[in-house]
């Protein structure tokens, strides 16, 4: 092996190895997981304006006999969140379309991701009516394991990336959904 090839494989070698240890720091400005959306709140966006807090807040609902803090939202709102997720991650909460919705009120609702480029759709939900005048409280669980944690990639980190997670809701006028300790969490079951 001639001088110049060595030399040429050596820095070919550690420009490879250095771009593998690059992927392997840790970013130290990422929130670490689990994060709780009720705490992160009042860093989000919220709309519509001018006074987002009459269609967004946090109050506390009864959820399984109990007082839980809940994030309330009614129809024609929306959050945002920006998160960096290092671990592979998922939204969990539960759920449920609230007794003082107007009878037959149509809410949906909408979850998404978003890195200011794209907008990907995860999950659309129609809320049933309340029954005998008690929320029909369901568990949310979205995956968001396409952005969060590391990937064997050199161009494609998510977990490097600030992503926005977004929370609609939307339909019938004076419908109003509560969502039970939304939080962003290690994902628990493996992908299949």
């Amino acid at each position: 092996m001639s001088p110049a090839y060595r030399k040429t494989w050596h820095v070919a070698a550690t420009g490879f190895s250095l771009v593998l240890l690059w992927g392997c720091v840790p970013d130290s400005t990422a929130t670490p997981l689990p994060i709780d959306l009720l705490r992160e709140l009042p860093r989000s966006e919220r709309s519509p304006n001018p006074d987002p807090n009459q269609l967004v807040r946090v109050d506390f609902v009864r959820f399984q006999g109990e007082p839980r803090p809940a994030l309330l939202m009614r129809t024609s709102s929306r959050v945002i969140w920006s998160v960096q997720m290092l671990e592979e991650a998922e939204l969990r909460a539960d759920l449920a379309l609230l007794p003082d919705s107007p009878p037959g009120a149509d809410v949906t609702v909408r979850v998404g991701v978003s890195d200011d480029r794209l907008y990907d759709d995860l999950l659309l939900l129609t809320l049933p009516s309340p029954r005998d005048g008690q929320p029909d409280w369901a568990p949310l669980t979205v995956d968001l394991s396409a952005y969060s944690g590391r990937k064997w990639s050199v161009f494609h980190q998510p977990s490097r990336r600030i992503w926005r997670v977004v929370l609609n809701v939307g339909g019938s006028d004076g419908g109003r959904a509560a969502f039970v300790l939304p939080r962003i969490e290690a994902r628990s079951a493996p992908r299949d």
